[in-house]
């Protein structure tokens, strides 16, 4: 980045190989209604960097780099929900909470726990990150067309679970692409 260049980055969990590899087949069940998201992006989001200059990505490379934690277990927890941060700022835009719609992104839930919410609440708390309900999730990926949220509902969901193998900084290329800033391998409990 040169000298007052702006990007948007995002602090992340690695999802388990097995686990990615559960929801590439997942995926290949619905393939028709939902562009997939790419394998080697599938991650859980812990906060964003929106209009990041070169000294706040170091700030997060730091603290990233400094971070004491434990993988988190990953484990789908059976909910799935459906929405877009990008189409709620057209003003055309409105959810419904039955029908997935075009663009929006199909999220599958993540179970909480102590080792996760820690992870969440250092990176929020250490880069200042505000964020309202923050909830644990995959992106399986976006509606190529409207179809009733039932039909992602009643999808059967994997059982695989494992630790979360690192933390990332990612920088956004575009929406379905991202380059890595720093990768921080975590220690299995």
């Amino acid at each position: 980045m040169t000298s007052g260049q702006t990007t948007n980055a995002f602090i992340c969990l690695r999802v388990p190989s097995a686990l990615v590899d559960a929801l590439v087949d997942l995926q290949g069940q619905c393939e028709d209604r939902v562009d997939p998201q790419q394998a080697e992006h599938i991650h859980i989001t812990l906060g964003f960097l929106h209009g990041a200059d070169e000294p706040r990505l170091a700030e997060a490379r730091e603290l990233v780099e400094g971070g004491a934690w434990t993988a988190p277990a990953i484990r789908l927890s059976g909910e799935v929900r459906h929405g877009s941060w990008n189409l709620q700022n057209d003003p055309a835009y409105h959810y419904d909470k039955n029908l997935v719609q075009k663009g929006e992104q199909v999220r599958l839930g993540v179970e909480q726990s102590p080792e996760l919410a820690r992870v969440h609440e250092d990176i929020t708390q250490g880069l200042e990150i505000v964020e309202d309900g923050f909830w644990p999730h995959v992106t399986l990926g976006l509606a190529r067309e409207d179809f009733p949220v039932a039909d992602v509902q009643t999808l059967n969901l994997p059982v695989v679970s494992g630790p979360a193998p690192s933390v990332d900084v990612q920088r956004e290329v575009s929406t379905a692409e991202f380059t890595m800033l720093i990768r921080k391998d975590l220690p299995t409990p």
